[in-house]
């Protein structure tokens, strides 16, 4: 049987101890496959995604016990986290800190010696959650649905995207409202003016920025408030997001 040596550690593996990754190398699976969440498509990852991956687990897992895991303790309705999806792993949504947590639980046997692991994100990163179902065996042999929520976060170093499991369509609805109202950009009469707001100036800084491409006097702050306009058209104005997020990661930022 083929020899290889983690790329981590440095243990030697086999075909059956190692996994491969998509550029060449192998990581163990007893120690260091078994740092990275479940969800983590770890076949299809390079072993500088791994390592970032590796990185996020860590940083995220001190994060969401220092800050987070307080707020889903804390008996206060206000500042509560909100919890998504059914499983393991779930995610939870802090307002008060503009922060989602992929937690994963872990059991050493059974029900007992828990441990969370967690990927942190900004709210305002998250820039897809859109529905999709798949047909699996399920233990007694026959097809199941199950159904999920596909979410993927811009600018994330590590796992970016992933699925999270939802009870049924109507679940991912409410979920999928939930954000839309975070972002104010529920399709709502009440908030058609706004959206059409966002829309015109979305527009007016995208034939600014033509005007001075051709022109040759495009700045990178034209360029800049070009992309900010359409994503704000797009996604929601997020400024109140940002601010939160980028003041509750400051410590951890250093």
């Amino acid at each position: 049987m083929a020899k290889n040596t983690c790329a981590i550690c440095g243990k030697e593996v086999n075909l059956v101890t190692g996994q491969k990754l998509a550029d060449g190398n192998y990581i163990c699976r007893k120690v260091c496959r078994k740092k990275l969440l479940k969800c983590f498509e770890v076949v299809s990852a390079t072993l500088d995604d791994v390592k970032e991956h590796t990185a996020q687990i860590e940083k995220g897992t001190k994060i969401w016990q220092e800050v987070l895991l307080p707020l889903k303790k804390a008996k206060k309705n206000d500042g509560k986290l909100k919890c998504l999806g059914v499983g393991n792993p779930l995610l939870y949504v802090s307002t008060t800190t503009g922060l989602v947590a992929l937690v994963e639980t872990r059991y050493k046997f059974m029900v007992f010696g828990k441990s969370e692991h967690a990927c942190v994100y900004r709210l305002a990163d998250l820039v897809q959650y859109s529905y999709e179902e798949e047909v699996v065996k399920g233990s007694d042999g026959k097809n199941e649905k199950k159904e999920f929520c596909a979410i993927m976060f811009k600018d994330t170093p590590g796992m970016y995207g992933f699925r999270l499991e939802v009870a049924n369509s109507k679940s991912y609805q409410d979920l999928a409202k939930y954000f839309d109202t975070l972002f104010g950009i529920q399709k709502t009469l009440g908030n058609s003016f706004k959206n059409a707001k966002r829309q015109l100036n979305a527009i007016k800084a995208a034939a600014d920025a033509v005007k001075g491409a051709a022109s040759g006097t495009l700045t990178e702050d034209q360029a800049s408030a070009t992309m900010g306009a359409l994503d704000a058209s797009i996604y929601g104005d997020r400024t109140e997001w940002i601010k939160k997020a980028d003041a509750a990661l400051a410590p951890y930022n250093k």
